[in-house]
Order: C-alpha cells, then sequence, then structure tokens
C-alpha cells in the first residue's frame, strides 16, 4: 500500500515540516502536500523542504493556472503536480497542466474527487491516483446527491481491482437530478 500525506497547511512551521518530513521519509511514503503554513504557493520554501526531505512532494493545490504552475515546477519546488478542474481553467486547464507537466516528466494529480476528475484522468498519461476524501465510515457522505443513474463517490464506487469506472454517457457521462438541485437552491438568477 502506498501512504500520502496531506496536512492542508496545517503544521505551523517550517521545522514542524521538516521533522514531519523525516518521519515520512522513515516510513518511505510515496508523497506528502502541502506541509506547512505558507498556504502551498512559496515554490522557494518547497524547494528547500524537497532539499532537505527524501519523501516526494505534492504541490499546488492552492495554486491556480497554467503559468503559476509552470513557474513552480521550474523552481523545483514540488515532485508530483496538483490539478483542479473547479480552479485551474476547467478540463482545458487542467490539460494543459497536464501537458506542460509532463513534459517536465512530472505526474498531475487531480484535485478532488467527480465526472469531470474522472475523464482527465482517463484522457491523462501521467496521472496515479483518484483521490477521495472524507471517507471514514464514520464521517458523513461528502457532497450534495445530485446526480441520477447510478453514478457514486465515495468507497462504494471502487471495483474489486481498485479502480473507479468513467462515466459513459454523452457530456460527462452523468445525468443529474435537477428535481434535488431545484430543491434546494437558495437562490436562481438567470441572464439572457
Amino acid at each position: 500500500m502506498d501512504l500520502m500525506l496531506d496536512p492542508f497547511c496545517a503544521l505551523k512551521t517550517f521545522g514542524d515540516a521538516l521533522k514531519a518530513g523525516w518521519a515520512c521519509d522513515e516510513e518511505r511514503f510515496f508523497w506528502w502536500e502541502d506541509p506547512f503554513r505558507d498556504g502551498g504557493v512559496s515554490a522557494f520554501a518547497h524547494r528547500k523542504l524537497r532539499q532537505l526531505v527524501k519523501t516526494p512532494l505534492l504541490q499546488m493545490e492552492h495554486v491556480r493556472g497554467l503559468e503559476a504552475h509552470v513557474d513552480f515546477i521550474v523552481a523545483d519546488g514540488t515532485d508530483f503536480v496538483r490539478g483542479d478542474p473547479d480552479y485551474d481553467g476547467g478540463v482545458t486547464g487542467v490539460m494543459k497542466i497536464a501537458h506542460a507537466a509532463e513534459g517536465f516528466g512530472l505526474d498531475v494529480e487531480l484535485h478532488p474527487a467527480g465526472p469531470v476528475q474522472r475523464h482527465l484522468m482517463a484522457a491523462m498519461r501521467n496521472s496515479n491516483y483518484y483521490e477521495m476524501g472524507l471517507v471514514h465510515p464514520r464521517v458523513p457522505p461528502f457532497g450534495a446527491p445530485i446526480y441520477k443513474g447510478g453514478y457514486r463517490e465515495g468507497l462504494d464506487a471502487i471495483d474489486d481491482k481498485g479502480c473507479v469506472q468513467v462515466p459513459q454517457g454523452p457530456g460527462l457521462g452523468v445525468e443529474y437530478d435537477w428535481d434535488y438541485i431545484t430543491k434546494h437552491s437558495t437562490g436562481v438568477r438567470v441572464y439572457e
């Protein structure tokens, strides 16, 4: 089993991150993400951390856009690249990041889970893991049930080979539950 750690920028200082990184080294973690409270945006600080810790870093959950991703890569601030279609320009933006990272020989790990992320992973050569958060049995399901037709997230979406399926219908391959969405809308504005 590959071990990963995501403190989500919670460790207070660079020194705290250094200690956590050395612990990750001892256990041969595959990566660790957003190690300390700079917000995950300082390429210089993460390059320094990479010089002192062997465990690869996964960065850029809090960095937006193609140019900023490439700047971080060129500055040696990461080993794995994070891409997010909600924040990095949609499908096109993430595919640009994936191709740029591939040019540097780096892999892109997508954030968070969803039908768009599944399609992106299927279209990319350089991605390893489908991220699912908040899957502890005592944590209630994350996100509203906005899909119909059998699309699932969470641990029950994983097949016996450890994979999730890419939806096969038109568009993103999912059908939205518009009755649920309309019933739970708090405000609607129409622009024509």
